[in-house]
């Protein structure tokens, strides 16, 4: 089973979509600086990103890549090699949204409305993402759990542990990061877990942190911090419904592996 969770492929779009889209809105809008903004730049792709994703069909990553180059930059010699040099650099259409802006800048041809177009298509692919969530029993679809989760986590270079706080419905709440640590460690505190849970009112909790290894296998301390946390919800009725580790396309369910 592919696990890719982010990108145009599994949001179902068409190369002939794509490039009809790109079209109209690289002939309709010139993104020149004595013309418009960044920030018409960005709207401007937030609403393709948009439309591109009500469509049913696919694209490949370079593709995308491609119009997205030439809808940022319409003047730009080589789009196909520097979606190529892209590719290599950051593996994927989801890896170069989740690069970091230094990351991005060391890329020779990256300007401003690309890197402005990057962080809008990142921004809305993460909004989707989260909108899908939020109309349904979180832990019904697990793949779509699984999916807004990478699509967050997967290409974080440090630790962070959030945490999903559902209602009695089961129903999204929240999603809030707790804390940010280092390359293998972040600390976490159950009295504090507890007490948002409480302030905003939920009734059960997934906990999810990412391991920028790659590698999902929960260490001795995930273990031991879950154990934790789900002890202090217990003492106040709230439930610990499961703990995801999050690595590069891959991930761990804790109560899929029977360790809650």
């Amino acid at each position: 089973m592919d696990k890719r969770s982010d990108g145009f492929a599994d949001a179902g779009i068409s190369s002939e979509l794509v490039r009809q889209r790109f079209s109209t809105v690289s002939k309709s809008t010139s993104f020149s600086q004595s013309e418009q903004s960044l920030r018409s730049t960005q709207l401007q792709l937030s609403d393709t990103l948009q439309a591109l994703l009500s469509d049913e069909l696919s694209a490949d990553d370079r593709e995308a890549l491609v119009y997205l180059v030439h809808l940022a930059m319409p003047k730009h010699e080589d789009a196909e090699g520097l979606a190529t040099i892209l590719l290599a650099r950051f593996g994927s259409f989801a890896g170069t949204l989740a690069a970091t802006d230094q990351a991005l800048r060391a890329i020779a041809g990256i300007g401003p409305h690309l890197l402005s177009a990057i962080r809008v298509m990142q921004e809305a692919a993460l909004r989707l993402h989260r909108a899908a969530l939020e109309g349904c029993e979180v832990l019904s679809d697990r793949q779509r759990l699984y999916g807004y989760l990478s699509a967050v986590l997967a290409r974080e270079v440090i630790e962070q542990f959030r945490i999903l706080f559902l209602g009695p419905d089961d129903r999204l709440i929240a999603d809030e990061a707790q804390a940010r640590g280092t390359v293998n460690h972040t600390p976490v505190y159950p009295r504090e877990v507890v007490r948002r849970a409480l302030e905003l009112e939920a009734t059960s909790l997934i906990l999810v942190h990412n391991h920028p290894s790659g590698d999902p296998t929960p260490s001795p301390d995930d273990v031991a911090m879950t154990r934790q946390v789900s002890s202090a919800a217990a003492v106040l009725g709230l439930t610990v419904r499961d703990h995801i580790i999050v690595g590069n396309g891959q991930w761990l369910s804790f109560a899929e592996k029977g360790l809650l």
